[in-house]
């Protein structure tokens, strides 16, 4: 490139001075020389170095930042100091321009766009959940099954079944704990019928009291067909299945679905090294875990009508439970919760029956769950303290609430041991 003196800086605008002969300018014609005057390319200084001019440095500056052009090796040299030489500033196979600065223009590079990878990640893995569960809940409701017992005593309402659900004692030898679930899947309702504890069924029997006769018959599978057979005697029917959970379990499955909201009615402390309970829970509405919520279970040394209210207040707990486990955000508790049912939970459901259940207490909505107690009385019978059923109430009770059959019950179809 031909060499050609700097402006001065202090040189005015109307004070330009000459410029060189043209032999001097190797070959570049006025056009070009006059627009590296006017800052639009590069020359030479004095001491021969390549110069960018102001202007194109600002421009070359401009295009750095927007990563639109890649420099060319004039600008190179321009930036390092260095003169650049004109095969490589113009190309091997073409010859220089006159009258013009070239500049090598680089590919365009694609801007990339912000992408929320996690975000897409995480909107992909609730679409395949989604779809998995209306996959499974689709194939669950066309292979569920409702249970159905093999003693029934007419005919059914459709969509009715009832289970009977209990839990053991510390020894895993009485029934403590037994409600009645009452479903009736048309009307999307759900029920629950507290049997306490100490309510007569045999007197002629050495356990006489409903919580005994799971033990006394083996407390297997034949000491929960005679539990069934004495809870047909209270209501009238054979429920149509049964789930015993182990009380050790319980404390577990509480945590593992997150625990429970729940309203505790009064303070509650018992200590009874005897039996290994320690109970220490306050009143007001907090989320119990396991523990705690076994020792709101198993309280009852408190109350004015004490298992009576217990009972009531066991059924409340579950009913709160239900209601809040059956939400979409304790979808993913299920597997561990699953496995701990397997292991400690005794029952006659299969699994068809299981996929029934599950989907006809998620289709019940939470307002209209209603729950009863077996209605009777305590009373001392032969220096005994027993709970016996009143059969008129009963019988009224079960044919409004809790019979999944056409045929009504009547009185004379319970238990002989009530009033």
């Amino acid at each position: 490139m031909g060499k050609f003196e700097k402006k001065p800086k202090n040189t005015s605008p109307g004070k330009r001075r000459p410029l060189r002969n043209d032999e001097d300018y190797d070959g570049y014609d006025l056009d070009g020389l006059r627009q590296m005057h006017e800052g639009r390319g590069f020359y030479d200084d004095a001491q021969g170095r390549t110069v960018m001019s102001r202007s194109a440095r600002t421009r070359w500056d401009a295009e750095r930042t927007q990563d639109s052009y890649a420099p060319s090796p004039s600008m190179r040299g321009a930036a390092s100091g260095t003169r650049v030489p004109e095969e490589e500033l113009f190309g091997y196979d073409q010859p220089a321009p006159q009258g013009r600065t070239v500049r090598e223009k680089a590919p365009r590079r694609r801007r990339r766009r912000k992408k929320h990878r996690l975000l897409r990640f995480l909107l992909w893995l609730l679409s395949c959940l989604l779809g998995l569960i209306l996959l499974v809940g689709l194939g669950s409701a066309l292979f569920s099954k409702m249970p159905e017992t093999d003693q029934p005593i007419g005919a059914r309402k459709p969509g009715c079944c009832t289970i009977l659900l209990c839990g053991t004692d510390q020894e895993g030898l009485r029934t403590d704990t037994m409600l009645l679930l009452y479903l009736d899947r048309k009307q999307g309702q759900s029920r629950l019928l507290s049997l306490p504890r100490d309510t007569m069924v045999n007197r002629d029997s050495s356990v006489p009291k409903l919580n005994g006769a799971y033990g006394a018959n083996g407390a297997d599978e034949k000491g929960m067909n005679a539990l069934m057979g004495y809870v047909k005697d209270l209501v009238g029917y054979r429920p149509d299945a049964y789930v015993l959970l182990d009380l050790n379990c319980f404390a577990e499955l509480v945590d593992a679905m997150g625990g429970v909201t729940f309203d505790v009615p009064m303070d509650m402390y018992y200590d009874d090294p005897t039996q290994d309970l320690f109970i220490d829970l306050k009143a007001g509405t907090q989320k119990l875990n396991g523990q705690q919520a076994m020792w709101l279970v198993r309280y009852r040394s408190g109350y004015a009508m004490a298992d009576l209210e217990r009972v009531a207040v066991q059924r409340d707990f579950l009913k709160a439970a239900i209601s809040q486990w059956k939400s979409v955000k304790k979808l993913p508790m299920l597997p561990r919760t699953a496995k701990l049912l397997i292991e400690n939970t005794q029952t006659d459901l299969s699994y068809r029956n299981l996929c029934w259940l599950a989907i006809t207490l998620a289709g019940s909505g939470s307002g209209s769950f209603e729950s009863d107690t077996l209605p009777g009385e305590p009373a001392w019978v032969d220096g005994g303290a027993y709970y016996v059923e009143d059969r008129e109430a009963a019988a009224e009770l079960i044919n409004e609430k809790y019979n999944p059959y056409e045929v009504e019950i009547r009185a004379e179809d319970l238990h002989p041991y009530g009033k």
